[in-house]
């Protein structure tokens, strides 16, 4: 059928949103189905970055303070992602760096930067006036960024 294939060509890369808000513009309408993106995004992360399940815990408190605190996680990363970063790296990337970057002592005053140096590390740098591009940290160096 030639001409679905064709309509099909033509409306390729489009996407369709189908609401029953009336009084909404567009771009409104857009923006709000973007923000609901966001939010599974967040809850995705929680379960694959930050291995909120399964949750081996008992009492309420317990369970409640771990959760609390994946939350709170995802809220920091997010304003990372979005207000310092800009949007310009994915939640994947910032939470990669998270994991791997790593030093090692060498003498009583110096470590050695095991991370390999990204864009993502310069911006981060940049953005944040921290040293971790330093090849080499020291104490007071190491002691100045936030854990």
């Amino acid at each position: 059928n030639q001409k679905a294939i064709d309509k099909d060509k033509e409306l390729a890369g489009y996407n369709m949103l189908v609401t029953s808000e009336i009084n909404m513009s567009s771009k409104d309408i857009y923006n709000a189905y973007h923000q609901l993106w966001q939010i599974e995004e967040s809850f995705r992360i929680m379960k694959s970055e930050l291995d909120t399940r399964p949750v081996y815990l008992q009492k309420e408190n317990q369970i409640k303070g771990h959760f609390f605190i994946c939350y709170t996680a995802v809220l920091l990363s997010r304003i990372l992602q979005f207000k310092i970063l800009e949007n310009k790296y994915s939640a994947s990337t910032i939470y990669d760096f998270m994991r791997k970057f790593r030093v090692v002592r060498i003498n009583s005053t110096r470590f050695i930067n095991l991370l390999t140096s990204k864009e993502f590390v310069t911006d981060l740098s940049k953005k944040l006036n921290q040293p971790i591009t330093n090849y080499y940290l020291t104490d007071k160096q190491l002691n100045s960024i936030p854990t």
